[in-house]
C-alpha cells in the first residue's frame, strides 16, 4: 500500500494483517507508480519479501503502449 497518513496505513496494515495477509508499505502517494498497471509488481501473486524486491527495482520508465 501507499499513502502519505501515516496513522492510516498503520490501521489498514493491521486490518489486513488481522485477515491473515501480509502487506507492503510502498511508500508514499508519490511513490504510488511503483504498483500501477504496467510495473512488475502489478497483479503479482509473491509474499512479501518478493514484492519488496520488485517494489526497489521498479523504473519509472514506461512503455509505448502504456502511454498510449
Amino acid at each position: 500500500m501507499a499513502g502519505d497518513d501515516q496513522a492510516a496505513k498503520q490501521l489498514v496494515r493491521a486490518l489486513i494483517d488481522e485477515l491473515g495477509f501480509g502487506t507492503v508499505d510502498a511508500g508514499t502517494v508519490d511513490e504510488s507508480w511503483r504498483q500501477q498497471p504496467g510495473t512488475p509488481v502489478y497483479g503479482l501473486r509473491g509474499g512479501v519479501a518478493e514484492v519488496e524486491k520488485v517494489l526497489s527495482e521498479a523504473s519509472p520508465e514506461r512503455s509505448g503502449a502504456f502511454r498510449g
